[in-house]
């Protein structure tokens, strides 16, 4: 396989971890959530009276208050925060508690359903991208994986190595077991197999492009930072079985940013 390279896609990925844990501290979220059922379009406030804020944090003024009876219509959720507009106009930011005490248009309690990162039910699809080392060399990395059941997802990944001398791109479909999808930090095994395809630089050699068979097996973590999203990390082993008088083997790190929906 090809030396290092001075590609650092490792500080990119980190880069953007780094933007997105500071994105939501500043702006208190953004992660975007359902209503269990159909839109509810419209509430009655139960309690006596609710607080309604300036913006979707509890740092904001209060700057308007609904009594008991009043009828507000919902506009967009961000985090634990509602955005609702009453029958005069006025447009403020309640607490989902709040919202909870409330009836919809059917007289029946308001009831919201959270993707979490611990409910198999709300969370079947994930994409990512991880970065890394290939054997030494820069390694760019994305996959899409679908959850058969709690412990089991397939996933399809698509990698590319740029070496010195050939360019390489891997295409995998693994199988992932989490043992413990509840954990925030859930460790999980995957092994599967490919294809890899070399591209050699024709400056730098004379050799024709080649395409190998792969299998892999790995081992990795998980760390689940919000509602949707995930670093994951892993380390995996490959076997490369080619056309040459011995097979070939590498080992390959990666860590990078996910999300579930």
């Amino acid at each position: 396989m090809q030396k290092r390279i001075n590609q650092k896609p490792l500080a990119v990925t980190l880069l953007l971890l780094s933007q997105l844990v500071f994105s939501k501290q500043v702006l208190a979220g953004g992660s975007w959530f359902w209503l269990s059922s159909k839109p509810l379009a419209q509430v009655t406030v139960m309690a006596p009276f609710v607080e309604w804020h300036s913006g979707p944090a509890s740092g904001y003024p209060v700057f308007h208050v609904s009594e008991q009876g009043e009828k507000l219509e919902l506009l967009i959720r961000k985090t634990k925060w509602m955005k609702v507009k009453d029958q005069k106009g006025h447009e403020g930011w309640i607490t989902i508690d709040d919202l909870m005490l409330m009836q919809d248009a059917s007289g029946t309690k308001v009831s919201l359903v959270e993707p979490r990162f611990d409910d198999f039910s709300t969370r079947r699809w994930e994409a990512g991208l991880l970065a890394g080392e290939f054997e030494s060399t820069s390694v760019n990395a994305a996959y899409a994986g679908y959850w058969m059941t709690n412990n089991l997802s397939l996933e399809l990944w698509g990698s590319q190595v740029l070496g010195n001398s050939s360019e390489i791109r891997i295409l995998n479909l693994n199988v992932l077991h989490q043992p413990f999808p509840e954990w925030r930090l859930s460790p999980f095994f995957t092994m599967g197999a490919g294809k890899l395809f070399i591209k050699p630089k024709t400056t730098l050699v004379n050799e024709g492009s080649r395409s190998e068979d792969t299998m892999n097996v790995g081992l990795g973590a998980r760390y689940y930072i919000d509602d949707r999203y995930f670093v994951r990390m892993e380390v995996k082993d490959y076997k490369i079985f080619t056309n040459r008088k011995t097979n070939e083997e590498a080992t390959e790190w990666k860590i990078g940013l996910s999300v579930f929906f």
